[in-house]
C-alpha cells in the first residue's frame, strides 16, 4: 500500500476562507422557573445522572478528579454554589426579600402618611425594622415549608420502595402458588394415570 505522499501545510485556502458560521445566544431567563415534582425529588434525593463518584453537594471527584481551589477570595464572598456573588437566588430569599419590601414599604409609608413630615426619620426607621422583621419571617416559613416538602417527598420514596417490595413479594407469593398448583396437579395426574389393578 501507498502511503499518502500530500504535503499538510498545502491545504486549500478555500477550507480556510470561509468563516466559521455565527452561533446563536439565547438569553438567560430572568427568574428560576418553579421545578417539577422529579427535579425537586432529584435535588432531595440525588440526581441519577450525575456521576457516581461525585460527593453529594461538591465538586470533588473522588475517582481521579480535582478539588477546586479556595482562596481568600472565596471564602468572604457572598457566592452561593460558587457561582459568583448570587445570595439572592439562595431557596427561599426571592420571596422573603420581596414580602419584607412590600411590608416595609407599607409601614414606612402608613406611618408617614398619619404622622406627616415632622417624622420622617421614625418612618424610615419603622421601615428597615418592618422589612428586617417580615423578610425574617417569611424567610423562616418558607424554609420550614421547604423541610416539609424535603420530608414529604423522602416519605413518599420509602413509600413507593415499600409498594414495590410488597408488589414483589406478591408477585413472587403468587408465583409460588401457581408453582404449587402446577406440582399439585402434576402429582394427581400421575395419581390418575396409574393403574388401580394388577394383575401379579
Amino acid at each position: 500500500m501507498a502511503e499518502d505522499t500530500r504535503d499538510p501545510n498545502n491545504a486549500s485556502s478555500d477550507d480556510q476562507s470561509q468563516p466559521e458560521p455565527p452561533r446563536i445566544r439565547r438569553p438567560k431567563p430572568r427568574r428560576d422557573f418553579p421545578k417539577s415534582q422529579v427535579g425537586k425529588m432529584w435535588d432531595a434525593l440525588g440526581n441519577p445522572e450525575e456521576p457516581v463518584n461525585t460527593m453529594p453537594g461538591g465538586t470533588y471527584n473522588s475517582a481521579g478528579g480535582k478539588p477546586v481551589e479556595v482562596s481568600w477570595k472565596d471564602a468572604f464572598s457572598f457566592s452561593y454554589d460558587g457561582k459568583g456573588p448570587a445570595w439572592y437566588q439562595t431557596p427561599c430569599a426571592r420571596d422573603s426579600l420581596l414580602v419584607g419590601i412590600a411590608s416595609g414599604g407599607a409601614v414606612g409609608g402608613l406611618r408617614f402618611v398619619l404622622r406627616g413630615l415632622s417624622s420622617i426619620a421614625a418612618s424610615a426607621n419603622l421601615a428597615v425594622a418592618g422589612f428586617a422583621l417580615t423578610a425574617s419571617g417569611m424567610y423562616y416559613w418558607c424554609d420550614q415549608r421547604r423541610k416539609e416538602e424535603a420530608r414529604g417527598m423522602a416519605a413518599a420514596v420509602v413509600g413507593m420502595r415499600m409498594l414495590h417490595e410488597k408488589k414483589a413479594r406478591e408477585k413472587k407469593a403468587a408465583e409460588e402458588a401457581a408453582q404449587a398448583a402446577a406440582a399439585a396437579k402434576a402429582e394427581e395426574e400421575r395419581i390418575r394415570s396409574q393403574r388401580w389393578y394388577k394383575f401379579w
